[in-house]
């Protein structure tokens, strides 16, 4: 099912001086860089934790599970999984893009 657009003259000739073949590719563009930015903010808050303790997600998880009972690493253990899961989720929705373009 395809759905047309309407778009107006004006904006149209904004987006050709934009260098945009057209409303489709200005749509591309835009949902690629969104996702981009979202790998690069998870990105950014995994090393975070990884320059924080000094070690990977699994082997904090790891450490974390065997040891006592610490609120403040917890808080970080699941802001750090966030981040992982997020990072992995938006990388393949990153790949799938690109195999549709």
């Amino acid at each position: 099912m395809k759905t047309e657009i309407v778009i107006n003259e004006k904006i149209k000739n904004i987006i050709r001086e934009l260098e945009f073949k057209g409303v489709e590719d200005l749509i591309k563009d835009t949902v690629m860089t969104e996702i981009v930015c979202k790998v690069s903010n998870f990105s950014e808050e995994v090393e975070h934790f990884e320059k924080k303790y000094g070690k990977g997600f699994d082997d904090f998880n790891r450490e974390y599970e065997a040891g006592e009972e610490n609120f403040s690493q917890y808080d970080d253990l699941m802001a750090w999984k966030f981040a992982q899961e997020g990072k992995v989720y938006w990388e393949d929705k990153l790949k799938e893009l690109k195999n549709v373009l």
